[in-house]
């Protein structure tokens, strides 16, 4: 969050939300996290940041850095497989994200096939990759464009024969006397 302190100097604070000008601090002036310092960093008018000791920094920590990203078309990959494109419109401490006018992108060999999905909120804990999409080089791709009918026809018929597959090779163990444990019987941590 972007606010003024009451010398006109812009800071960003990095955790909840205090009254303008305010920084996270412990008693004597340490920070209640470990390491000490100011929790609040001052950015100048160009941009440029300074840790709470006055020395410039080159980036924020953790996901303060994204800040200069938001507004700007990103990739965002799942971990659940799914891939996502959208405008980055806001983020927090959890790196959850808001996207904003989302396409859900499935690729399936050399074609891929976008389902519009509108807003869109991310839970941090399920991104797996984040990365700004270069919209000059956006264009440039070796891969097909299909309709969304088509690429869901074409990841149906895949799936059906990674099933399939998968049932020989379960067969083929189990005739050898060798088992493989199904996923759903295994413990998610």
């Amino acid at each position: 969050m972007r606010t003024k302190s009451s010398s006109g100097t812009e800071v960003l604070l990095l955790s909840s939300p205090r009254p303008a000008g305010a920084c996270v601090s412990g008693p004597g002036g340490e920070s209640p996290r470990a390491g000490g310092g100011s929790a609040c960093f001052r950015t100048d008018a160009s941009g440029g940041t300074f840790a709470p000791g006055g020395g410039k920094m080159n980036y924020m920590p953790g996901t303060a850095s994204l800040i200069q990203d938001i507004d700007k078309k990103h990739l965002v990959l799942l971990r659940d497989g799914r891939t996502l494109i959208g405008y980055l419109r806001s983020i927090d401490q959890f790196a959850n994200l808001v996207l904003h006018q989302t396409v859900e992108r499935i690729h399936v060999g050399k074609k891929y096939g976008d389902i519009p999905r509108g807003i869109f909120v991310v839970r941090g804990e399920n991104v797996v990759l984040l990365g700004e999409i270069d919209l000059e080089k956006e264009s440039d791709t070796p891969l097909q464009q299909v309709s969304i009918e088509e690429i869901l026809e074409i990841q149906r018929i895949e799936q059906q024969a990674k099933q399939e597959s998968e049932k020989l090779k379960v067969q083929a163990l189990k005739e050898r006397g060798l088992s493989i444990p199904r996923a759903d019987t295994l413990d998610e941590y």
